[in-house]
């Protein structure tokens, strides 16, 4: 029996004041229905990036005298961000890494960022959310998720992508214990293979269990799931397996 990885990913929605050393990342995607769970993760996080354009979307739900939410870098090609939020935010301290770089989305250079700060600040991560990370164009939300799980496959830093109603991240191959007790948790779970097929996968804690299935995209996968009542939800997976669930 190998050693089982515990999770509990909201528990800093939950909790502002948990100790963990937390990065955030701020997308260009509509913030207006996530201020809740913004204000919160700021106050966990002890580096916080804008992506690109993200710096828009912060700053336009910010009143001008709310000095409190000043990210420490905006990073990304800067083909999004307006020049007036950019040298406000410059003016206000934060830092500006622009990457010329057209191979890699302006999400992509922000992990770039953060692995280059634990490298010069000597620290490590104990996880990374990020906020706005999909809905919208399918295209960028495949991107999203496409980075996602490249860098499960490379890192062993927890990336949480937080939408409007759902958090998602991406299990490597083992035995998991996905803590569902926070009172955050909405009505509804998924476990989709990304990338690659998960050939032998068993839960316990849903209402629909699965006990040594096959899952590809393609054919069958576990979607519209629900949890049982448990506080916990396992998961034992051959392969890595997309967990997503909905948020209240």
């Amino acid at each position: 029996m190998g050693e089982v990885t515990v999770w509990s990913p909201l528990a800093c929605i939950k909790n502002p004041l948990i100790d963990l050393n937390v990065s955030l990342i701020i997308l260009n995607s509509s913030l207006t229905e996530l201020q809740d769970k913004l204000h919160s993760l700021w106050k966990t996080a002890r580096f916080h990036i804008c992506a690109d354009g993200g710096a828009n979307r912060l700053h336009q739900i910010c009143t001008s005298n709310d000095k409190s939410l000043i990210p420490e870098y905006i990073a990304g090609d800067l083909d999004s961000v307006y020049k007036d939020v950019l040298l406000a935010y410059e003016k206000q301290g934060s830092k500006i890494a622009k990457f010329n770089d057209t191979n890699s989305t302006d999400f992509e250079k922000c992990l770039k960022l953060i692995s280059k700060h634990e490298k010069i600040a000597n620290e490590q991560f104990d996880v990374v959310y990020v906020l706005g990370s999909h809905g919208g164009r399918l295209d960028q939300s495949l991107a999203i998720l496409n980075t996602l799980y490249k860098h499960t496959k490379t890192n062993e830093t927890p990336l949480f992508l937080i939408a409007q109603d759902t958090l998602t991240f991406v299990l490597p191959p083992g035995r998991h214990k996905i803590y569902v007790n926070t009172g955050l948790e909405g009505s509804f779970c998924g476990l989709i293979p990304l990338g690659e097929s998960c050939r032998c996968i068993s839960t316990t804690g849903l209402a629909y269990n699965l006990n040594k299935h096959h899952l590809l995209f393609g054919s069958q996968i576990s979607s519209n799931n629900s949890f049982d009542g448990s506080d916990f939800v396992t998961v034992d997976t051959s392969d890595y397996i997309l967990w997503t669930m909905s948020t209240l």
